[in-house]
């Protein structure tokens, strides 16, 4: 199963990256590539029998990137309280899986805590307007979960999220640094 968990991870990391270079303001095709990427990446926890909390997050990530992308796709603004609604449903269900941190250790607790934090940055992602953004979100989060990978063992998609956290540096540095300099 952990020849598969790195196939599914590989397989998602494959999207995140691809979404992280998009260039301009092609959040339709980044949201797209983002629910992919979300999706094998959950599989891949679940394969790995490791890191729960990340596993539920990816999953609902997916689910909440393909309700962004119907409204980008409509080219209508997400409301702002959905944004809020979303950040609350990764936070009860992360408190959920984790059994309420009740009986967790100081690990758990703490692998908790990181997920729910990632996932509100996650929200922050999804929700921009261009890749610029989008990128500058992506790397708060990626920072995020490769703690809560180290601390989970969670080593397969820690492969992926290493590369996750250093595209988006290299689509600022390549697409997003010009407009700095302005």
């Amino acid at each position: 199963m952990e020849i598969i968990a790195y196939i599914f991870s590989f397989l998602g990391l494959i999207s995140m990256i691809a979404a992280s270079l998009v260039k301009g303001k092609n959040m339709k095709l980044i949201l797209f590539l983002v629910c992919c990427g979300n999706a094998f990446v959950g599989v891949a926890f679940l394969l790995e029998g490791k890191g729960i909390n990340g596993a539920a997050s990816c999953f609902i990530g997916a689910i909440v990137t393909i309700i962004n992308y119907f409204f980008e796709a409509k080219g209508k603004e997400v409301p702002k309280f959905l944004t809020v609604v979303y950040a609350i449903i990764f936070t009860v269900v992360n408190i959920i899986v984790s059994g309420g941190f009740v009986g967790a250790d100081a690990i758990g607790v703490v692998c908790g805590i990181i997920a729910i934090v990632a996932t509100w940055m996650f929200c922050m992602c999804i929700g921009q307007k261009d890749g610029a953004k989008y990128r500058f979100w992506t790397i708060l989060n990626m920072g995020l979960w490769l703690v809560y990978d180290v601390l989970s063992g969670s080593y397969s998609v820690l492969v992926s999220h290493i590369l996750q956290f250093l595209f988006p540096i290299v689509g600022k540095v390549l697409f997003d640094r010009k407009k700095e300099d302005k």
